[in-house]
């Protein structure tokens, strides 16, 4: 059950990730696609502008999904850190104690 919260952290940092990779595809190939849909259609005047979306909100979920699974992470390897110093100490303590 102890690495379930590492397996989660990394899940959020590839659900970040993703969401950045594919939102940054998604605005680069909208505008050609409305290129091709215009060469198709054959009226009225091509504009990249008309095919811009506002995508900041996709960049700041993926952008905290990241943060959040690295502090997250970061956070839980301290914990592991601290628990394997405090477990040698232990150990310590009983071995010399019944020596």
């Amino acid at each position: 059950m102890k690495p379930i919260p590492m397996i989660f952290s990394f899940i959020f940092i590839i659900v970040g990730i993703s969401i950045v990779t594919l939102t940054k595809t998604m605005e680069e190939v909208i505008p050609k696609l409305g290129y091709a849909a215009f060469q198709a259609a054959g009226a009225g005047s091509y504009s990249p502008i008309n095919y811009e979306m506002d995508l900041n909100l996709n960049y700041w979920v993926g952008s905290i999904c990241i943060l959040v699974g690295t502090v997250y992470f970061i956070r839980h390897i301290a914990f592991i850190q601290h628990s394997l110093t405090e477990m040698k100490n232990r150990d310590k303590e009983f071995e010399e104690q019944y020596k």
